[in-house]
């Protein structure tokens, strides 16, 4: 009875977390539905579409199923489609004729996690412009239609076009997350002459699976949740893909932290996860040895980024190195 309690309350959350995203997909279409005319309306891409380049609102990206492009102004409306360089064309035309500076030297780049789009992190994006920190590039990824090494390259042709940045910083919910760490670790892997020019300031890690996650075992099986999550609930699964995939993760070698949420108790919110959770992942499978901080605020891992602690503790990581105070810093020497 419990576990049949436990796989119902996974798969209700799952959807939340999906947001039921199968539909939207469908009805967005290859080229961002509507006519295809320039100026057109879209969604944003925000379960089909991934980011390639963003350059001061504007973005180049590549849907997930046909793998054409289109280019999308500030507003989301698209400019161009078809080919990577007939939008990049159109994009240097743009830059040129409204004289577009380059990015700043340092550049957060932000990433929202499985099943949701960038528009649940552009409030913290937000907080974090407004209230005296970096320049933020919020990245949308097409979650539910791919693979986490997908989503880790386009993130690396995101990287690598932010024109005039010198520093990355990250912040990332979720799975956000191991798409970062997938992208260190192929980045790691390359000759010095092809990683991208730039260096790795910090990183705030939100409510990150970074041992896994308990819950994507109980949901493997399950064809609905298949449907509308994808092939990362069987990545993520400890019984199934973490194995392989965690051996493709790098740990960050620049300070980072890590949030986490919960009741702060040893029962946490669903029966079957072991010890304290956030109503989706285990406390303890979000740390990871080597972050200089470490901070539990309590919460429910949808509504994480929406938090204004989680906000201003981020804030503060991003520009003091530590989420609360120099003294209260935790650091994980040993997560696990």
């Amino acid at each position: 009875m419990v576990h049949r309690t436990f796989v119902g309350l996974a798969l209700a959350l799952a959807l939340t977390v999906t947001g039921c995203a199968v539909h939207p997909a469908r009805a967005e279409g290859p080229f961002g539905g509507g006519l295809l005319r320039r100026g057109a309306p879209t969604m944003g891409g925000v379960f089909v579409w991934a980011d390639e380049v963003v350059f001061h609102g504007y973005r180049v990206q590549k849907h997930a199923v046909v793998g054409h492009y289109r280019l999308l102004d500030p507003n989301d409306r698209r400019l161009t489609f078809g080919e990577f360089s007939t939008c990049m064309s159109e994009l240097e035309r743009i830059k040129a004729e409204k004289n577009l500076p380059p990015m700043p030297e340092r550049v957060v780049v932000m990433l929202h996690g499985l099943g949701a789009g960038r528009q649940y992190m552009q409030g913290l994006a937000d907080y974090i412009e407004q209230n005296g920190g970096p320049t933020v590039v919020n990245v949308g990824y097409p979650s539910t239609m791919g693979k986490i090494e997908d989503y880790a390259t386009s993130l690396d042709s995101v990287i690598r076009h932010l024109d005039g940045a010198k520093q990355i910083d990250f912040v990332a919910h979720s799975m956000g997350n191991i798409v970062v760490r997938k992208y260190l670790y192929d980045v790691n892997h390359l000759t010095p002459a092809m990683r991208p020019p730039v260096t790795y300031g910090r990183m705030v890690m939100i409510s990150p699976p970074n041992h896994g996650a308990e819950i994507a075992d109980a949901l493997g099986g399950n064809k609905l949740v298949q449907m509308a999550a994808g092939e990362p609930v069987d990545e993520l699964a400890p019984s199934q893909g973490w194995p392989e995939l965690e051996q493709q993760l790098a740990t960050p070698d620049f300070e980072f932290g890590v949030i986490a949420g919960g009741r702060g108790d040893d029962a946490g919110y669903l029966p079957g996860i072991p010890g304290d959770d956030d109503a989706l992942l285990s406390i303890d499978t979000m740390k990871l040895a080597g972050a200089s901080d470490w901070l539990q605020t309590g919460g429910i891992h949808q509504l994480m980024a929406r938090y204004k602690q989680v906000r201003a503790a981020t804030l503060s990581f991003l520009q003091n190195g530590y989420f609360v105070t120099a003294e209260s810093k935790q650091p994980l020497a040993a997560a696990r």
